[in-house]
C-alpha cells in the first residue's frame, strides 16, 4: 500500500477539506498520514516556521513514507528555504502555487517534484463520479507508481508565436510553476537558475495584466535566457484585464519574440478546472502540439 504524508508548508489548510480528501483516498487503499502540525495556525500561516519545518523534515526522513503532498498553497513556503538541506531530496514532493519555490529548489538539487493539485483540492464533490478523487489526483497516483511513473507523459500545447510555429523539436528540463511565486525569490540564494537547456511552464491567478507583464520581465531579466528554449503559458486564472485592451498572450509574445523564445499556450495546468500533474525537473521534448515529459532518473 502506498503511504503519503500530508503537510502544510504554506497557509492554513481547511480542516474539513483535508479530512474529507483523506477519507476519499483511503477508500482507494492509499494510506494517508497527516503531519503533527497540519492544522496549526500562526496568523494566516499553517504554524510557525519551526512547526512547518519540523513536519517537512520528519516526513522526508520517515522511511515508511513514499511521497509528501502539500495541503495548500497561499503563502509562506519560501520562509522554509534557508533551513533546507539534503534530507529534502529523498521523496517526491507534490503541490503547486506557493510551493512552486520548494518544487523548483528540490528539482534544481536533483530531487523529484510533482507540480499538481494540493491535497485539499483533490476530493471529488460530485457524487455521480465513479472515482472519489479528481482525475488530476488519479494521475498523481499513477505517476507515483514505481513503474507507471517512469513512463513518458503526453500533454497538448498550442504554438503561439512564429518561433514556436517554426520549431521542429525542442528539448529541455522542465522548470516553472507559479510566476509570481518564482519571482518572489529571484535575487536570493534560492532563485530559479537555468543550468542547462530548459523549458518553463508558467501559470498564475488573480494578477492583473500589467503585473503579469512586470513579473515576466523580471523573470526573464534574472535568468540565463540563452538556456531558455521555450515557454509554455498555462492557465492565468481570473487575471483581470483592468481596462487593458490587449490580449495577455500577445503581451507575453512581445517579450518572447524580442528574445527569440518559442511561446506555447496550454489550458491543462494552473488554478482553473484542470491542473494535470507534471514532473518539475523532468526531461521534456516539444514537437508541434505535443509535449512529452519524463521523470528524471535518479
Amino acid at each position: 500500500m502506498m503511504k503519503i504524508k500530508v503537510i502544510a508548508p504554506s497557509a492554513c489548510v481547511d480542516q474539513d477539506q483535508i479530512l474529507f480528501a483523506q477519507q476519499q483516498m483511503q477508500d482507494l487503499d492509499v494510506d494517508i498520514e497527516l503531519s503533527n502540525n497540519i492544522f496549526a495556525s500562526h496568523r494566516y500561516l499553517a504554524g510557525s516556521v519551526a512547526e512547518r519545518l519540523e513536519d517537512l523534515k520528519q516526513a522526508c526522513l520517515e522511511p515508511s513514507i513514499d511521497a509528501i503532498w502539500f495541503g495548500r498553497g497561499g503563502t509562506g513556503s519560501a520562509q522554509l528555504l534557508p533551513h533546507l538541506d539534503t534530507w529534502l531530496l529523498g521523496k517526491p514532493l507534490i503541490g503547486y502555487s506557493d510551493s512552486t519555490v520548494l518544487l523548483n529548489y528540490i528539482a534544481m538539487q536533483g530531487g523529484h517534484a510533482l507540480h499538481a493539485p494540493v491535497f485539499q483540492e483533490i476530493a471529488s464533490k460530485n457524487l455521480n463520479e465513479v472515482m472519489p478523487i479528481s482525475k488530476d489526483a488519479q494521475e498523481v497516483l499513477a505517476l507515483l507508481h514505481p513503474m507507471l511513473g517512469e513512463m513518458p507523459q503526453q500533454y497538448t500545447v498550442s504554438p503561439y508565436n512564429t518561433f514556436s510555429q517554426q520549431a521542429t523539436e525542442i528539448k529541455g528540463v522542465v522548470l516553472g510553476g507559479n510566476l509570481a511565486t518564482l519571482c518572489s525569490v529571484q535575487g536570493t540564494p534560492w532563485a530559479l537558475e537555468l543550468k542547462q537547456d530548459s523549458i518553463l511552464l508558467l501559470e498564475d491567478v488573480g494578477e492583473p495584466f500589467y503585473r503579469l507583464e512586470r513579473l515576466l520581465v523580471q523573470l526573464l531579466q534574472s535568468i540565463d535566457t540563452t538556456k531558455l528554449k521555450a515557454i509554455v503559458m498555462g492557465d492565468f486564472h481570473q487575471c483581470p484585464q483592468k481596462n487593458v485592451p490587449h490580449d495577455l498572450m500577445n503581451i507575453f509574445a512581445e517579450h518572447c519574440d524580442s528574445l527569440v523564445i518559442p511561446l506555447f499556450q496550454a489550458d491543462w495546468f494552473g488554478h482553473g478546472e484542470s491542473n494535470r500533474p507534471f514532473w518539475i525537473g523532468g526531461h521534456s521534448t516539444l514537437k508541434g502540439q505535443q509535449l512529452q515529459i519524463c521523470k528524471r532518473s535518479k
